[in-house]
């Protein structure tokens, strides 16, 4: 299962070179998503490139722990300095039997089938060097999709992981935020095929080469965001009775046995006026744990919340 849902959209924003004027109405012309095919294997010239990753998967569900990979479907894109990807030298993608009947709705979604499955199985020491081998991971919900690599691969080596919807500040750039298929199209382009990993592959390698208005790529934006600093704020001291202010506030809740604790992935564009309202409403300093690249988009189980400690007064 995949959170990438279509949307139709004529969309307003990101792709002014194919808009067209008809009887005083502005028209947009979508291009479909280019195939395998048509982009280069090799780039042109011999330069330095970074070697990146894009996933997509499909499962039979949405929680990592309950549910299964049934495909998943990588490729490796050379990206330039200035953001642009100048191949892909491959793409690749494979078949997994979760052992049990498909959903019906996991059917409907992706148009995989029990026969289709049946008695496949992903190589996983194959993914897991390939993945390896790339500097960073990107995923469009990088949130869904890291757990369940992770999953599948629990010995991957620790990556950096970008995550296209949470990475980029979509209305910032005259985007309406949405699922993956629908910010494409706000792009230009539409993808013919959907909800099969090899297609959300090639339509996210599409919408990452789209430069924006201000001439930077959403590629070059993304791994921005990877490279610069982020955080975790725990609201350690916040009371049960402050629960919908953090929830208005996108703080999400950690359980840990029978208590647990908000908490918020912040940015340093975000830190002080986080920090600031932290003091003012909730009355008392987050608990702030660096998040690098690696440690960013990972399952709420694979870290321990500060301990909530008494505070000792004079």
């Amino acid at each position: 299962m995949n959170t990438n849902s279509d949307k139709g959209a004529s969309g307003s924003a990101g792709a002014p070179n194919n808009a067209t004027h008809l009887n005083g109405l502005q028209q947009r012309v979508l291009l479909p998503v280019r195939t395998r095919s048509e982009w280069p294997k090799q780039p042109a010239e011999d330069r330095p490139l970074r070697r990146i990753a894009i996933i997509d998967t499909e499962t039979t569900g949405l929680d990592w722990a309950r549910h299964s990979v049934i495909e998943v479907a990588a490729a490796a894109v050379l990206v330039d300095d200035a953001g642009r990807i100048a191949a892909i030298p491959s793409l690749g993608s494979g078949l997994n039997d979760p052992g049990h009947p498909l959903p019906p709705e996991i059917v409907e979604l992706t148009g995989l089938t029990d026969a289709m499955v049946a008695n496949r199985e992903i190589d996983r020491n194959e993914l897991g060097a390939f993945l390896a081998s790339c500097e960073a991971v990107l995923a469009f919900n990088a949130g869904f999709d890291r757990p369940f690599v992770e999953a599948l691969l629990p010995d991957l080596p620790a990556m950096r992981w970008g995550c296209v919807m949470a990475d980029i500040p979509w209305r910032k750039l005259a985007f309406e935020p949405g699922p993956q298929n629908y910010l494409l199209m706000q792009a230009g382009r539409f993808a013919a095929g959907a909800h099969r990993a090899k297609d959300d592959v090639l339509s996210l390698i599409a919408l990452l080469d789209h430069v924006c208005a201000d001439g930077a790529s959403i590629m070059a934006k993304v791994l921005d965001a990877i490279d610069a600093p982020a955080w975790r704020f725990e609201a350690t001291w916040a009371s049960y009775h402050q629960r919908d202010l953090l929830r208005d506030r996108r703080y999400r809740w950690r359980a840990e046995g029978r208590s647990g604790v908000w908490h918020k992935h912040i940015r340093a564009d975000q830190y002080q006026s986080e920090w600031d309202w932290h003091l003012s409403v909730i009355g008392h300093e987050p608990s702030v744990i660096p998040l690098p690249a690696t440690e960013r988009y990972r399952h709420d189980r694979s870290w321990k919340p500060v301990e909530r400690k008494a505070k000792i007064t004079a």
